[in-house]
């Protein structure tokens, strides 16, 4: 189901070969504060939404720069939605940005929906932002210096795939888990009871002077095992408390739509820099955030924070409390 609800007056032809970013809501909220770093500083419009009775419906002003005039009385200001979609005045990038999470055991849901959204549109490239839980990496990931992985679909450009190296990024791990082994193990001994029971039934074949349930049997045997196999290949890398990102990545392979996965490792508390960094990563490689000499020359170069930064973790204690 294609959920997407334009705005009046937008050409949905615009979508058609625009590059994408969308986040995955995951530990931290890394990705939404890197979108609201994004949408901020390129003061990109709002062109639609996404109307999905999988995600919980919120509602509330719309965010400002920060700096920018307070209150919310202006007729102009605007709403926030729970998914919201912008696009910059070229057409060359959509954001989506999403503000609340996916209702209890319908994400699956709301991914094969966005999936839909994405091959409706026609985009030309999908970029995921997600974020796996720091405490979860394995050996390598802990020595490593670079906090980021990336996800790369088998249809991505070589030149991308070269910026991606250039930059020293790292394909993210593919770390077995114990619910690997153990549906590993359980296939095992699956096998070898079909095993078995193929034998047998090849046994009682001959000694019928006929083969043709043992050849159904060991037909059936093979189907199994197939099956089996294609359920253990993991095509994509878990992802820990990464939300959607490893089902949407899956999906869009499927679907053959080039998509790149970038994580960010980071755990719980104030997630402002990790934000920082992956929206920093994210424009090293596509150069989305180019300022202008005037820019640079008025200090403005860096990322602008929307106000609802400013109580994104509560209000300040006053320091005479500690006197």
């Amino acid at each position: 189901m294609n959920c997407f609800v334009p705005s009046l007056g937008f050409d949905l032809g615009r979508l058609k070969g625009s590059t994408l970013i969308v986040p995955s809501v995951s530990i931290g909220n890394v990705p939404q504060l890197s979108m609201d770093l994004l949408l901020t500083t390129l003061s990109l419009e709002r062109v639609g939404c996404i109307e999905d009775e999988n995600v919980i419906p919120v509602v509330g002003p719309a965010d400002r720069p920060h700096g920018g005039p307070k209150g919310h009385s202006s007729p102009n200001a605007g709403i926030s939605l729970a998914v919201e979609v912008f696009q910059t005045k070229d057409g060359a990038w959509t954001l989506i940005q999403q503000r609340s999470p996916t209702v209890s055991k319908r994400s699956h849901y709301y991914t094969d929906n966005l999936v839909q959204f994405i091959k409706d549109a026609g985009f030309g490239l999908v970029v995921q932002l997600t974020s796996a839980d720091g405490a979860r990496r394995v050996d390598t990931q802990l020595r490593s210096s670079v906090p980021v992985r990336y996800i790369a679909s088998p249809t991505l450009s070589e030149s991308l795939l070269q910026t991606l190296t250039r930059l020293e990024l790292l394909p993210l791990e593919n770390v077995s888990t114990a619910e690997d082994e153990a549906r590993r193990d359980f296939i095992r001994r699956e096998e070898r009871r079909l095993e078995q029971e193929r034998l047998e039934a090849a046994q009682s074949s001959s000694s019928s002077g006929g083969n043709k349930n043992g050849t159904g049997l060991a037909e059936k045997v093979q189907d199994i095992q197939l099956e089996a196999h294609q359920q253990v290949l993991e095509k994509v890398p878990r992802i820990p408390n990464g939300g959607i990102a490893r089902r949407l990545h899956s999906h869009c392979q499927e679907q053959n739509v080039g998509i790149l996965t970038i994580v960010k490792f980071a755990m719980e508390g104030d997630n402002a820099p990790d934000a920082i960094f992956l929206a920093n990563v994210l424009n090293a490689v596509f150069k989305i955030h180019v300022p202008t000499a005037e820019q640079i020359n008025k200090g403005e170069e860096s990322w602008k924070y929307p106000q609802s930064w400013d109580s994104l973790y509560g209000n300040t204690f006053h320091q005479d409390m500690y006197q």
